[in-house]
């Protein structure tokens, strides 16, 4: 019985103490969480040499594409820019903010029928519209795929935030629509334009800190964001490398500004999900002004602050993705790249 006690009051302090470790961003760090992040492998795979392709979606579900893709649903604008630059069509989507689109094809996806909010999609309006096929967003629609799996209609998810995902969708989609040679060529621009800025970088890298401005919250992002691979990328330093997430599998970590303040990175970088550009950096003023803690950090006081435009950081830019990496370059090292352009 005493054994029996003992072991359930060190099981006790135990779980006490990671959860009051990862209550605050400052907290007790997992150290192998930055070795999982680096771990993870992309599962998306398209194989064979012409149709019909096996497809192998970010669950792992197959698939077979047995002709180029006529009656096709591309259900989240993170895919639909890069799905519409390598000759795609959808017969619907959801709702997407016209600022996102290229200009070559923004009247006709914005013409497209909609299903809804891309975090709430109407499966039975997709249902009535009847796509042979459907390419949803994991995570934000997985929900979706299992109600559309239900009525026995095919649905592979996908998942583009980094760099090297991006290469994988390019090539992918590139092989779905039958359109490699130009998949390939778009995949060398991209890996020379990103060459030619990554071959500049400054010897002595930069700190910074990532912040998550939404409606209703601020967090911190972490590595496996979009902002965070592109730090990565330009061989920044982002102190929340190492923090846990908020849940498995998450971008962001709690804000903790003393952690910020004890770390004092040499730029705050600002990602956002709220109305505009200029909301975030007004919710970000306030902010800065009503917590002191924030004055005694240096980027704050000498306005080393960096606001990154939604259309470049919230969703994927896809074969843009280049004009993300770039941006921040300009913003972070202005005498190396040249200013930006407001």
């Amino acid at each position: 019985m005493k054994k029996l006690i003992t072991i359930c009051l060190t099981l006790s302090c135990l779980l006490w103490s990671c959860g009051s470790g990862q209550a605050k961003m400052g907290g007790m760090v997992n150290a192998s969480v930055k070795e999982t992040r680096e771990k993870e492998e992309h599962n998306l795979l398209v194989e064979g040499d012409s149709y019909p392709f096996l497809l192998t979606d970010y669950m792992n579900h197959e698939f077979t594409i047995k002709e180029k893709p006529e009656n096709y649903a591309v259900m989240s604008g993170t895919f639909l820019n890069l799905w519409y630059r390598l000759g795609g069509k959808s017969v619907c989507s959801t709702d997407v903010d016209s600022a996102m689109l290229d200009e070559a094809y923004r009247d006709e996806i914005l013409s497209l029928p909609s299903a809804g909010a891309v975090y709430n999609t109407n499966v039975e309006k997709v249902a009535e519209i009847d796509p042979d096929f459907v390419i949803a967003q994991m995570g934000v629609q997985s929900g979706l795929a299992s109600g559309l799996e239900k009525i026995e209609k095919e649905t592979a998810l996908f998942h583009m935030r980094s760099y090297s995902d991006v290469i994988d969708h390019i090539r992918a989609f590139g092989k779905i629509l039958d359109n490699q040679e130009e998949a390939e060529k778009i995949i060398s621009e991209m890996d020379s334009k990103k060459e030619v800025i990554t071959s500049k970088l400054p010897d002595t890298p930069k700190s910074v800190v990532i912040l998550y401005v939404t409606s209703a919250s601020l967090s911190v992002k972490l590595d496996n964001s979009i902002a965070g691979d592109v730090a990565a990328i330009l061989e920044m330093k982002n102190i929340a490398s190492d923090l846990m997430p908020d849940t498995i599998g998450s971008e962001t970590t709690p804000l903790d500004v003393e952690y910020i303040a004890e770390k004092n990175p040499d730029m705050i970088l600002v990602t956002s999900m709220i109305s505009s550009n200029e909301a975030a950096k007004k919710t970000m003023q306030e902010q800065f002004d009503s917590n002191p803690v924030w004055q005694t950090i240096d980027a704050v006081q000498e306005n080393r602050v960096l606001y990154l435009p939604q259309e470049y950081f919230l969703y994927n830019a896809g074969h843009k993705y280049v004009d993300a990496i770039e941006y921040m370059a300009k913003g972070v090292y202005p005498q190396i790249y040249g200013e930006l352009d407001e």
